[in-house]
């Protein structure tokens, strides 16, 4: 898994030379007036990246589905991307059909599979496949630069080339540090040492709010342990008055809050923020504010806070000495789901 993680610059690089120039057909581009990314875990969390970074860039609504079936809204002016590492995701195979049903546009991203031997056969199809051998949740640089790589191939945005590549370059030096257990100013392990022993609480806004999202799921499969996200403003409408009880939560440092902080964000959102902690402050909740230092584009900031929740997410794993790689209960509840369906 600490592989994996390390390569995550090299997933982008390679993941936008296998996009660049690809061909589309047949997809009609005109046709397109909303998107739905069909996924699940890891293979969903590229789309709502990119989603959130896009989001003010956007000419078309997209929606990342993370269920069997679709929206009954989706139609033949729908572009389905049905996103599956393994190919073989029961719900993301149930969405893929559901398109073929509605006449929409359709492209699977996959390594392989029932998806892949779907798409190759069906005329009305196109097929974005790679090779990556890895968990699907360590094949993020793949999933999140192929749907960025698509968008542009589409025309809906423009090219992001040069600012990919500038980030990237600027990201790579961190992760050295952040996977060395024994320097005295790794971030990433520090962080992880705050987690301990209490449930980590995400919150993010904008563009951070899917990081928000990610840091939580890589600290539940990784780590094996609880964690949770919310977001901004929505959560200044609730989760901020239950700050208070139960009165332990405080005394014995159960919450641990750590709020992903940007200079991109509304001004007004950036003032919400600063209330929170200090609502954190007055119900004596321990909590980290976490600025990043690649501020330059909302690109560089993304991609420097999703590697460094991964580096969190492993170090936690240590923490508590479990293997970050196997997710056991996953298996056993598709082993249930297997024998029920006999």
């Amino acid at each position: 898994m600490l592989n994996q993680i390390n390569d995550f610059p090299n997933q982008i690089r390679n993941a936008w030379r296998l996009i660049t120039n690809q061909i589309f057909e047949p997809i009609d581009i005109d046709r397109i007036e909303n998107i739905i990314v069909a996924g699940m875990g890891g293979s969903a969390i590229g789309g709502d990246l990119v989603a959130g970074l896009l989001q003010d860039e956007l000419p078309v609504s997209i929606f990342v589905h993370r269920n069997g079936g679709l929206p009954a809204w989706a139609d033949e002016r729908t572009l389905v991307i049905a996103s599956s590492y393994s190919g073989n995701t029961w719900e993301t195979l149930s969405a893929w059909e559901a398109a073929q049903a509605v006449g929409a546009l359709r492209l699977a991203i996959t390594t392989g599979g029932e998806l892949a031997d779907s798409a190759r056969t069906d005329k009305g199809a196109a097929l974005l496949a790679f090779e990556y051998e890895a968990q699907p949740r360590a094949a993020l640089g793949y999933s999140l630069t192929l749907m960025l790589g698509t968008l542009h191939g589409l025309g809906l945005i423009n090219d992001p080339t040069s600012e990919l590549q500038a980030a990237v370059d600027e990201l790579e030096p961190f992760g050295a540090l952040w996977a060395d257990t024994n320097a005295t100013d790794n971030r990433a392990r520090d962080l992880a040492g705050f987690c301990a022993e209490g449930i980590p609480f995400i919150l993010g806004a904008e563009h951070l709010s899917t990081v928000a999202r990610r840091w939580t799921t890589q600290i539940n499969e990784n780590a094996k342990s609880w964690a949770f996200w919310n977001e901004y403003p929505e959560l200044n409408h609730n989760i901020i008055v239950g700050f208070q009880k139960p009165e332990s939560t405080a005394s014995d440092h159960l919450i641990r809050p750590i709020l992903l902080t940007s200079e991109h964000v509304d001004s007004t959102v950036a003032v919400q923020q600063r209330v929170t902690g200090q609502l954190f402050d007055r119900q004596g909740i321990e909590w980290r504010s976490l600025p990043s230092p690649m501020v330059e584009t909302r690109l560089a900031e993304l991609l420097w806070f999703a590697w460094l929740g991964d580096y969190v997410s492993y170090h936690l794993a240590d923490c508590y000495q479990v293997d970050p790689t196997p997710v056991e209960a996953i298996d056993y509840l598709k082993s249930q789901m297997s024998l029920g369906a006999q």
